[in-house]
Protein backbone atom coordinates (compact mmCIF):
# COMPACT_ATOMS: atom_id res chain seq x y z
CA UNK A 1 0.00 0.00 0.00
CA UNK A 2 1.46 3.41 -0.94
CA UNK A 3 1.74 6.02 1.81
CA UNK A 4 0.18 8.94 -0.10
CA UNK A 5 -2.78 9.34 -2.40
CA UNK A 6 -1.71 12.32 -4.51
CA UNK A 7 -4.84 13.75 -6.10
CA UNK A 8 -4.55 15.95 -9.18
CA UNK A 9 -7.56 17.90 -10.48
CA UNK A 10 -7.36 19.17 -14.05
CA UNK A 11 -9.55 21.03 -16.51
CA UNK A 12 -8.12 22.48 -19.72
CA UNK A 13 -4.64 23.09 -18.29
CA UNK A 14 -2.44 20.81 -20.41
CA UNK A 15 0.72 22.88 -19.90
CA UNK A 16 0.34 22.78 -16.12
CA UNK A 17 -0.67 19.12 -16.20
CA UNK A 18 2.58 18.19 -17.97
CA UNK A 19 4.53 19.94 -15.20
CA UNK A 20 2.62 18.14 -12.45
CA UNK A 21 3.01 14.82 -14.27
CA UNK A 22 6.79 15.22 -14.41
CA UNK A 23 7.06 16.16 -10.73
CA UNK A 24 5.14 13.05 -9.65
CA UNK A 25 6.97 10.67 -11.96
CA UNK A 26 10.39 11.97 -10.89
CA UNK A 27 9.83 11.25 -7.20
CA UNK A 28 12.47 8.94 -5.76
CA UNK A 29 9.66 7.38 -3.72
CA UNK A 30 7.21 7.09 -6.62
CA UNK A 31 6.15 3.67 -5.31
CA UNK A 32 4.84 5.39 -2.16
CA UNK A 33 2.36 7.39 -4.24
CA UNK A 34 -1.04 6.37 -5.51
CA UNK A 35 -1.50 9.02 -8.18
CA UNK A 36 -5.13 9.86 -8.87
CA UNK A 37 -6.00 12.22 -11.72
CA UNK A 38 -9.52 13.59 -12.06
CA UNK A 39 -10.08 15.47 -15.32
CA UNK A 40 -13.32 17.33 -15.99
CA UNK A 41 -13.53 16.11 -19.59
CA UNK A 42 -11.02 18.67 -20.90
CA UNK A 43 -11.10 19.80 -24.52
CA UNK A 44 -7.54 21.18 -24.79
CA UNK A 45 -5.68 17.91 -25.29
CA UNK A 46 -5.41 17.08 -21.59
CA UNK A 47 -7.67 14.04 -21.86
CA UNK A 48 -5.65 12.65 -24.78
CA UNK A 49 -2.40 13.24 -22.86
CA UNK A 50 -3.76 11.43 -19.81
CA UNK A 51 -4.97 8.45 -21.85
CA UNK A 52 -1.59 8.29 -23.58
CA UNK A 53 0.14 8.12 -20.19
CA UNK A 54 -2.50 6.03 -18.42
CA UNK A 55 0.10 3.38 -17.49
CA UNK A 56 1.88 6.01 -15.35
CA UNK A 57 -1.32 7.00 -13.53
CA UNK A 58 -2.68 4.74 -10.81
CA UNK A 59 -6.29 5.92 -11.03
CA UNK A 60 -7.64 7.97 -13.93
CA UNK A 61 -11.11 9.52 -14.01
CA UNK A 62 -12.15 11.58 -17.03
CA UNK A 63 -15.71 12.83 -16.81
CA UNK A 64 -17.69 16.03 -16.46
CA UNK A 65 -17.92 17.41 -12.93
CA UNK A 66 -19.70 20.21 -11.08
CA UNK A 67 -16.56 22.24 -10.39
CA UNK A 68 -13.17 21.92 -8.74
CA UNK A 69 -14.40 20.87 -5.29
CA UNK A 70 -16.77 18.28 -6.74
CA UNK A 71 -13.73 16.89 -8.59
CA UNK A 72 -11.73 16.92 -5.36
CA UNK A 73 -14.47 14.94 -3.63
CA UNK A 74 -14.28 12.38 -6.44
CA UNK A 75 -10.53 12.13 -5.92
CA UNK A 76 -10.99 11.79 -2.17
CA UNK A 77 -13.46 8.93 -2.68
CA UNK A 78 -10.90 7.12 -4.89
CA UNK A 79 -8.02 7.54 -2.43
CA UNK A 80 -6.79 4.30 -0.85
CA UNK A 81 -3.54 5.35 0.85
CA UNK A 82 -3.41 6.42 4.52
CA UNK A 83 -2.55 10.04 3.64
CA UNK A 84 -4.24 12.41 1.17
CA UNK A 85 -2.23 15.05 -0.71
CA UNK A 86 -3.82 17.43 -3.24
CA UNK A 87 -1.54 18.53 -6.08
CA UNK A 88 -3.59 20.16 -8.83
CA UNK A 89 -2.51 20.60 -12.43
CA UNK A 90 0.21 23.24 -12.63
CA UNK A 91 1.38 22.53 -9.07
CA UNK A 92 4.50 20.49 -8.40
CA UNK A 93 6.06 18.40 -5.69
CA UNK A 94 8.93 20.78 -5.11
CA UNK A 95 11.94 18.44 -5.18
CA UNK A 96 12.40 14.85 -6.32
CA UNK A 97 12.99 13.51 -2.80
CA UNK A 98 10.13 15.30 -1.00
CA UNK A 99 7.80 12.28 -1.00
CA UNK A 100 10.65 10.11 0.29
CA UNK A 101 11.38 12.49 3.17
CA UNK A 102 7.70 12.88 4.03
CA UNK A 103 7.27 9.12 3.98
CA UNK A 104 10.03 8.79 6.60
CA UNK A 105 8.17 11.34 8.76
CA UNK A 106 5.03 9.19 8.80
CA UNK A 107 6.87 6.63 10.92
CA UNK A 108 5.75 8.59 14.01
CA UNK A 109 2.14 8.32 12.76
CA UNK A 110 1.17 12.01 12.67
CA UNK A 111 -2.30 12.98 11.53
CA UNK A 112 -1.09 15.93 9.46
CA UNK A 113 2.14 16.91 7.71
CA UNK A 114 2.66 20.48 6.50
CA UNK A 115 5.40 22.70 5.15
CA UNK A 116 6.37 25.72 3.08
CA UNK A 117 5.26 26.48 -0.47
CA UNK A 118 6.96 28.13 -3.42
CA UNK A 119 4.69 30.29 -5.56
CA UNK A 120 5.28 29.73 -9.29
CA UNK A 121 3.80 31.35 -12.38
CA UNK A 122 2.18 29.57 -15.33
CA UNK A 123 5.62 29.06 -16.90
CA UNK A 124 6.94 27.40 -13.75
CA UNK A 125 9.13 30.38 -12.76
CA UNK A 126 9.58 30.85 -9.01
CA UNK A 127 7.96 33.93 -7.43
CA UNK A 128 8.88 33.42 -3.76
CA UNK A 129 8.05 31.41 -0.66
CA UNK A 130 4.75 31.83 1.15
CA UNK A 131 6.72 32.08 4.41
CA UNK A 132 8.47 35.19 3.03
CA UNK A 133 5.64 36.80 1.07
CA UNK A 134 3.01 36.66 3.83
CA UNK A 135 3.24 39.11 6.74
CA UNK A 136 2.26 36.53 9.36
CA UNK A 137 4.86 34.21 10.80
CA UNK A 138 4.94 30.73 9.31
CA UNK A 139 3.60 28.29 11.96
CA UNK A 140 5.65 25.74 13.84
CA UNK A 141 2.48 23.85 14.77
CA UNK A 142 -1.11 24.01 13.58
CA UNK A 143 -4.33 24.17 15.54
CA UNK A 144 -7.87 25.30 14.87
CA UNK A 145 -6.89 28.93 15.59
CA UNK A 146 -3.94 29.04 13.21
CA UNK A 147 -5.75 30.90 10.45
CA UNK A 148 -7.89 33.39 12.36
CA UNK A 149 -5.57 36.17 11.10
CA UNK A 150 -5.45 34.84 7.53
CA UNK A 151 -4.16 31.81 5.65
CA UNK A 152 -0.40 31.36 5.75
CA UNK A 153 -0.37 27.82 4.41
CA UNK A 154 -1.14 26.40 0.98
CA UNK A 155 -3.52 23.52 0.43
CA UNK A 156 -0.84 21.72 -1.64
CA UNK A 157 1.52 21.66 1.35
CA UNK A 158 -1.05 20.24 3.78
CA UNK A 159 -1.21 16.43 3.91
CA UNK A 160 -3.74 14.69 6.15
CA UNK A 161 -4.78 11.18 7.04
CA UNK A 162 -7.72 10.17 4.91
CA UNK A 163 -9.50 8.93 8.04
CA UNK A 164 -9.91 12.52 9.30
CA UNK A 165 -10.68 14.17 5.94
CA UNK A 166 -14.25 15.39 5.43
CA UNK A 167 -15.80 15.97 2.03
CA UNK A 168 -15.44 19.47 0.60
CA UNK A 169 -18.47 21.67 1.23
CA UNK A 170 -19.86 22.42 -2.23
CA UNK A 171 -21.71 25.53 -1.06
CA UNK A 172 -18.32 27.26 -1.44
CA UNK A 173 -16.99 27.79 -4.96
CA UNK A 174 -13.69 29.50 -4.09
CA UNK A 175 -12.84 28.79 -0.45
CA UNK A 176 -13.94 25.22 0.29
CA UNK A 177 -10.26 24.28 0.72
CA UNK A 178 -9.89 26.82 3.55
CA UNK A 179 -12.99 25.43 5.22
CA UNK A 180 -11.71 21.86 4.69
CA UNK A 181 -8.35 22.52 6.36
CA UNK A 182 -9.91 24.27 9.37
CA UNK A 183 -12.46 21.48 9.81
CA UNK A 184 -9.58 19.00 9.96
CA UNK A 185 -7.69 21.14 12.48
CA UNK A 186 -10.79 21.39 14.67
CA UNK A 187 -10.27 17.67 15.32
CA UNK A 188 -7.00 18.54 17.12
CA UNK A 189 -4.81 16.35 14.91
CA UNK A 190 -1.21 15.55 15.79
CA UNK A 191 0.73 17.55 13.22
CA UNK A 192 4.38 17.77 12.20
CA UNK A 193 6.07 20.46 10.20
CA UNK A 194 8.34 19.48 7.32
CA UNK A 195 11.44 21.64 7.47
CA UNK A 196 11.47 22.62 3.83
CA UNK A 197 9.33 23.31 0.78
CA UNK A 198 6.71 20.68 -0.01
CA UNK A 199 5.03 22.10 -3.08
CA UNK A 200 5.18 24.64 -5.83
CA UNK A 201 1.79 26.34 -6.21
CA UNK A 202 0.80 27.79 -9.57
CA UNK A 203 -0.76 31.22 -9.06
CA UNK A 204 -3.60 32.58 -11.14
CA UNK A 205 -6.16 29.84 -10.48
CA UNK A 206 -9.88 30.15 -9.86
CA UNK A 207 -9.50 32.19 -6.66
CA UNK A 208 -7.25 34.74 -8.40
CA UNK A 209 -9.63 34.94 -11.37
CA UNK A 210 -12.60 35.59 -9.05
CA UNK A 211 -10.74 37.56 -6.40
CA UNK A 212 -13.65 39.51 -4.90
CA UNK A 213 -15.83 36.43 -4.59
CA UNK A 214 -12.90 34.49 -3.10
CA UNK A 215 -12.29 37.19 -0.49
CA UNK A 216 -15.98 37.22 0.45
CA UNK A 217 -16.10 33.43 0.74
CA UNK A 218 -12.93 33.30 2.85
CA UNK A 219 -14.42 35.94 5.15
CA UNK A 220 -17.59 33.86 5.49
CA UNK A 221 -15.58 30.70 6.16
CA UNK A 222 -13.50 32.39 8.86
CA UNK A 223 -16.65 33.90 10.41
CA UNK A 224 -18.22 30.45 10.48
CA UNK A 225 -15.28 28.98 12.40
CA UNK A 226 -14.18 31.94 14.55
CA UNK A 227 -17.34 34.04 14.95
CA UNK A 228 -18.50 37.07 12.95
CA UNK A 229 -17.45 39.84 15.37
CA UNK A 230 -14.03 38.34 16.21
CA UNK A 231 -13.47 37.85 12.50
CA UNK A 232 -14.26 41.51 11.80
CA UNK A 233 -11.74 42.56 14.46
CA UNK A 234 -9.19 40.10 13.14
CA UNK A 235 -9.57 41.47 9.62
CA UNK A 236 -8.82 44.98 10.84
CA UNK A 237 -5.51 43.63 12.10
CA UNK A 238 -4.98 41.69 8.84
CA UNK A 239 -5.32 44.89 6.79
CA UNK A 240 -3.13 46.94 9.15
CA UNK A 241 -0.46 44.25 9.26
CA UNK A 242 -0.39 44.00 5.45
CA UNK A 243 0.04 47.76 5.14
CA UNK A 244 2.95 47.72 7.59
CA UNK A 245 4.49 44.72 5.83
CA UNK A 246 4.27 46.42 2.43
CA UNK A 247 5.80 49.64 3.77
CA UNK A 248 8.66 47.70 5.37
CA UNK A 249 9.41 45.86 2.13
CA UNK A 250 9.20 48.78 -0.29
Amino acid sequence: MPTFSVITINYNNLRGLRRTFASVQQQTARSEIQWIVVDGNSSDGSAAFLREHASDIDVLCIEKDAGIYDAMNKGLALAEAPYVWFMNSGDIIYQDDVAEKLCAMTASNPDVLFGDTMFIDERGMELGLISKLKPQRFPEKLDKWSFRFGMNLCHQSFIAKKSICPAYDLQYRQAADVDWIIRILEKNPVNVRYDGVIAGFETGGSSAQHEKKAWKERFNVLSKHYGFLPNCINHCWIVLRRLMFNLKNQ
